[in-house]
């Protein structure tokens, strides 16, 4: 038995090592999706102000900081309307050596008209860094 152990040790490991990097979302990782969908939904009163959002670097850090751009989609997922229901910026840094960056929405507060609006959003990355396509979306519900 000492035999097998002395020489199974010896035995080298070549396993693939992966050097990429993707963005995701926090939420998406944790979260259930919505039923037919890939990406969760997040639920939150018109009066909450800034909403922010967790976004991981997936991959080595990086030795400056990381504009990543984001956006909202367009159609039937996204009813709220920009301006109106909500402001931000389309970016948010990943400050260097770090894995994680914050992505802020300004919810604007409509007053008690009833009904909810939605808006999808989704990690475009930049020209280094791409998403992960399981992870790189959330819908942020907004009641009135």
């Amino acid at each position: 038995m000492a035999l097998v152990l002395v020489s199974s040790s010896c035995i080298e490991q070549n396993y693939p090592k992966w050097e990429g990097s993707v963005l995701e979302f926090q939420d998406a990782v944790e979260r259930t999706p919505l039923a037919g969908e890939t990406y969760p939904r997040i639920t939150v009163a018109n009066t909450v102000g800034t909403v922010s959002f967790r976004v991981n670097l997936v991959g080595a850090h990086r030795a400056s900081d990381e504009i990543i751009m984001y956006s909202s989609v367009t159609g039937a997922a996204t009813t709220a309307v920009s301006g109106k229901d909500y402001t931000m910026t389309g970016k948010l840094t990943i400050p260097k050596g770090s894995s994680f960056g914050t992505l802020t929405v300004n919810v604007v507060n409509t007053g008690r008209i009833g009904g909810s609006v939605d808006l999808l959003l989704q990690i475009d990355g930049n020209d280094e860094i791409g998403y992960n396509t399981n992870y790189n979306k959330v819908q942020l519900r907004i009641t009135r």
